[in-house]
């Protein structure tokens, strides 16, 4: 996932720090949105679709918890992160039990906000990648089992699809070349056999 395709809201209700975190991870080449408060950051929620929320915890309105609580229920898989100058361990504990990402207090260190979003960024990319994973595994035994139970010819466009899925599970080293081939036999070999029957 490119860093332009992550896309981040900031809500904070202090403007010089919202500023800070919003012109660095600009500067990083993120896509950056910010909110002024809870209620317009849950507003933004609404509208469009952020990888990322960095919020403050205590806000007028709506405070971080109830950014949290919105961000989970739009988008389960946005990483949200609560920065608090109120730094107790309580709250910290509290935040994850809700589904926070991470948690840090004010006053942070730059580095610290660039390795938190880097961290949620290769976090988007796995998940995505596991998404993509599951998809064609369950596509590729839809088709063998399509194959192995109808006693009919295998449709060429199955064979295809089939072969091309076997490539990227390749590509994704899900399954090694050896098996690639041997799958790759079996198949021939079904639609071999599914020809003959046919022919009889």
């Amino acid at each position: 996932m490119e860093k332009k395709d992550f896309k981040i809201l900031i809500i904070d209700d202090d403007d010089i720090a919202r500023d800070v975190v919003v012109n660095l991870l600009s500067k990083e080449g993120y896509s950056v949105s910010s909110a002024r408060d809870g209620i317009e950051g849950i507003r933004a929620l609404k509208l469009d679709f952020y990888s990322l929320i960095i919020t403050d915890l205590r806000m007028p309105g709506a405070d971080g918890f109830e950014v949290l609580k919105a961000a989970r229920s739009f988008n389960p898989k946005a990483a949200v992160v609560i920065l608090t100058a109120y730094g107790t361990l309580d709250n910290a504990i509290e935040a994850i039990k809700c589904g926070a990402y991470d948690y840090i207090t004010k006053p942070f260190k730059l580095q610290e906000i660039i390795i938190v979003v880097e961290n949620a960024r290769k976090r988007a990319e796995l998940m995505e990648e596991n998404e993509e994973l599951r998809v064609h595994l369950r596509n590729t035994y839809r088709d063998l089992e399509m194959i192995n139970t109808v006693k009919r010819r295998a449709a060429p466009e199955v064979t295809m699809n089939f072969l091309e899925r076997l490539g990227r599970l390749r590509q994704m080293d899900v399954i090694s070349e050896d098996d690639v081939e041997i799958l790759k036999e079996r198949l021939l070999l079904g639609a071999v056999n599914a020809t003959s029957a046919d022919s009889r």
